[in-house]
């Protein structure tokens, strides 16, 4: 059973490296949007508008979403391993490959002009009085930052509990990402999805900052800075896990990352992370990609080298 989860998340790595996130019905991942979608509106109108009452609307609307997902899931498995054992790792790999979005972050930052255009969909932040200085740096932040939610929390959760558990953490960080801001419609509406986040990318948070600061050796980029920006500024963030991968990437870069910024129409403040020791070049939006994807293979080997460690030993 080891051996075939990791088969899986291998075959669902391969398959995001080469497919990214297509927009069609049958990837489980675009199913899991529309329904948040769906039932965001459902449940915020059907509660009353009142911070307890928001809350517990949230908090519903958050486990209807996850049951209704580990139920297929687990369906899918079943039969799947039931029938044939080729066709319970494919089942399980294409769980593993929608609990990722490598490719489609890289994709989205590919360069400057691609960031230009896609900056929104990659950051979820206005953009409309953007200028090039802050796309680079917007574009930047969330690559660093993302390599948590789409990379490395989605192969840690795949490695102990297998697509199931890739599937349902990506699941959460999805809902945190409909629902999951501080702005008047879901300051209390998404606190709920937004904490469970917050926990379940705790420790991937901190193995992503490790991973990352040794791709930052092989990159040749400056270790020594990214060393010293993460052990001054690695809390500075409005959550506990997202300034562990952006104060390694700022340091590296020689950047200032954070500074505040709007969402939906209302200003997010947020502290500044590194050192202004450059301006941001478009250059940086190339390396921050170089970091998500060496950061991403480090964490399929150290995955792989620990499944393979527990198949011989139990």
């Amino acid at each position: 059973m080891l051996i075939n989860s990791l088969a899986a998340l291998a075959l669902g790595f391969a398959l995001d490296m080469l497919l990214g996130d297509p927009e069609v019905v049958v990837y489980p991942q675009y199913f899991i949007k529309k329904l948040v979608a769906k039932l965001d509106k459902s449940f915020r109108n059907s509660y009353k508008n009142t911070p307890e009452a928001q809350r517990m609307a949230g908090l519903m609307m958050t486990v209807i979403v996850l049951l209704i997902v580990a139920a297929v899931a687990l369906l899918l498995l079943f039969v799947g391993y039931k029938l044939n054992a080729a066709l319970g790792i494919f089942l399980e790999g294409i769980m593993c490959w929608s609990a990722l979005s490598v490719k489609s972050l890289k994709t989205g930052a590919g360069n400057l002009s691609s960031a230009q255009r896609n900056v929104k969909k990659v950051t979820f932040r206005d953009t409309d009085d953007m200028n090039i200085d802050a796309v680079i740096k917007s574009t930047v932040e969330s690559v660093a930052e993302n390599t948590t939610d789409w990379a490395v929390a989605p192969i840690f959760w795949s490695a102990i509990f297998g697509g199931l558990g890739g599937i349902l953490y990506r699941t959460v960080n999805i809902i945190d990402n409909t629902v999951g801001y501080k702005t008047d419609t879901y300051i209390n509406f998404g606190k709920f999805p937004a904490k469970l986040d917050d926990v379940l990318s705790f420790i991937p948070a901190r193995i992503a900052a490790l991973l990352m600061k040794m791709n930052v050796s092989y990159l040749h980029l400056d270790s020594k800075n990214a060393s010293q920006v993460y052990k001054k500024d690695r809390r500075k963030s409005p959550s506990p896990n997202s300034a562990q991968t952006q104060s390694v990437c700022a340091g590296a870069l020689g950047i200032q990352l954070g500074s505040d910024e709007y969402y939906g129409g209302q200003l997010v403040r947020k502290p500044v992370i590194g050192r202004n020791l450059k301006p941001c070049e478009p250059n940086d939006i190339f390396w921050a990609n170089q970091l998500l994807l060496g950061t991403s293979f480090y964490a399929m080997l150290f995955t792989a080298v620990i499944r393979t460690a527990l198949f011989f030993v139990i």
